[in-house]
Order: structure tokens, then C-alpha cells, then sequence
């Protein structure tokens, strides 16, 4: 490529394709008095070289997060001391991004191995199971269809943004409504929740710490209603005392796979201690 020599002004569409920058934006900068073009005798805006450096000040600054306000002063009074506070503080944020991917990646491994796990669990095998405590973010909704719990999950986690992880790795759980159930109803529910580590005040409730009568069941969700009285039938006749809501997990849904016979759902009742 031959190297031609840069012109002294540019339009501003030409500045626009050079720094990806829409000509809105840059008319914003104008406004705020940050980049301030000359106009040419037929009124067009015209950007000298020395405007082109501020604008790739601002492009790279943009990108990490600083408000236009933090940017005008740092190039109204452009110095050594305050562009090392602003290196500083490009540090700061890019710490903190890497701590936020070292989050979503532990996540993600997370997630695969539960979906490892789950591939190798053994399908209506009533066990007892320690559970730590787990804090969660629940939306009450009386649910009896797929559709309105795809709704309610995504509603959910909307509004939960500020401790939630991405929803593919998130644990989401239900309450089965056990009087349905009980009647001989499948698949309908009392509400969704999902199971976080961040304290939240607001709409938090606490499964406790303890053992949990459990099976897991491959499939449909519409066998959730058997397989709880099967559950319930088998710690009747083994004289376990029961409390709590039943509990449904999603270990491999439709975050997963379109194919239901590939489902994983687990199904836990806390036992009295």
C-alpha cells in the first residue's frame, strides 16, 4: 500500500468513516464544545489534524466507559498528571472487566459440568441429598403453561439483572403447586425463581441448608406430576417427614437442547430434621 500523505482537513463523513464515529456523535461533540470544527466559506464543517487526536482520545475512552463530562475536562486542561490519573483509571476499569469474565467463565465451566453431571444422572432414583443454603430471586405466578413460564423466566431475570449472571448459566428452579399435583394435575406451578450468590433484600427468600428427598426424571415436563407422588409415596413408606414446597430444577432444558427427550429435571422436597 503506498503511503500517501495526510490531507490538512477533512469532511466530516470522512471523519466519521475514519474513527467509526456517527456524524450525530460527532455533532454532539461539537455541542459540548470538545471537538469544535472550523466552517469553510460554504458552511460545511471542516476538521483539522489537530482535531483528529482528540477524537481518538475520545473514541479509546468511550470504549471503557467514561462519560463525555470526565473526557471534556480531562482534554480542557490535557496534562501528565491527569493523564496518568485517567491511565489509572483505565486500569481500574479493565481489572474490573477481567474480574467480570473471570465470573461469566467460571459460570460457563459451572454450567457444563452440571450438564456433565446431569447426562450421567440415573433417571427416578429417589435419594436423599445435602443442599447448603441457597439464596434466591423468585417471581409468584400461578403457571400452566411452557409459554407463560418462557415469559415469566425472561421477566424475571429482566428486572434481576443487577445480581443475575447470564441466563444460559443461571439455575432456574419452580414451585410445583402440590394441591393440583396431588388432584392429579401436571406441570402447573407456583412461581419461578432462580438460584443466586449476590445478597439481595428485595424479593430474596432463602432455601434453607439441609437433606432433600430427591429424583430426577428425563423428558417432558408433563410425568413432573407422577414422579412428585412417587416421591411422596416413597418417604411415607420410609416415615420421612416432609416440609416445605416441592421443588423442580431445570439441570438440561430448552437453554440446552430443542429436544425434550434430552430434558434433565430434578425434583427435591426438604426433609424435617
Amino acid at each position: 500500500m503506498k503511503n500517501a500523505r495526510p490531507k490538512q482537513t477533512y469532511r466530516i463523513g470522512e471523519v466519521s468513516q475514519l474513527f467509526d464515529i456517527g456524524a450525530d456523535s460527532l455533532r454532539y461533540y461539537e455541542r459540548l464544545g470538545i471537538v469544535v470544527p472550523h466552517r469553510a466559506s460554504n458552511g460545511y464543517r471542516v476538521y483539522e489534524l489537530k482535531d483528529l487526536y482528540k477524537l481518538s482520545i475520545i473514541k479509546d475512552l468511550r470504549g471503557l466507559g467514561f462519560s463525555m463530562k470526565q473526557i471534556g475536562s480531562y482534554l480542557h486542561d490535557q496534562n501528565v498528571q491527569k493523564t496518568k490519573a485517567m491511565l489509572d483509571e483505565e486500569r481500574r476499569i479493565i481489572d474490573r472487566e477481567l474480574e467480570r469474565l473471570e465470573r461469566r467463565k467460571q459460570a460457563l465451566v459451572h454450567r457444563m459440568d452440571s450438564i456433565d453431571a446431569a447426562q450421567r444422572s440415573t433417571a427416578e432414583c429417589i435419594a436423599v441429598e445435602a443442599r447448603p443454603q441457597r439464596r434466591c430471586v423468585e417471581a409468584d405466578a400461578h403457571l400452566e403453561l411452557d409459554e407463560e413460564m418462557d415469559y415469566v423466566i425472561q421477566a424475571l431475570h429482566r428486572v434481576s439483572a443487577d445480581v443475575m449472571p447470564h441466563l444460559m448459566t443461571v439455575e432456574i428452579g419452580a414451585v410445583l403447586s402440590l394441591p393440583e399435583i396431588a388432584a392429579g394435575a401436571s406441570n402447573v406451578y407456583d412461581g419461578v425463581f432462580f438460584v443466586v450468590n449476590e445478597a439481595r433484600e428485595d424479593g430474596t427468600f432463602v432455601l434453607p441448608a439441609g437433606r432433600y428427598l430427591t429424583t430426577r426424571y428425563r423428558g417432558p415436563y408433563e410425568q413432573n406430576g407422577r414422579v412428585l407422588n412417587e416421591l411422596i409415596a416413597y418417604a411415607e413408606r420410609g416415615c420421612l417427614a416432609l416440609c416445605g414446597k416441592p421443588l423442580e430444577f431445570y439441570e438440561i432444558d430448552n437453554r440446552d437442547t430443542a429436544d425434550e427427550s434430552e430434558f434433565v429435571t430434578r425434583i427435591e422436597v426438604q426433609i424435617s430434621e
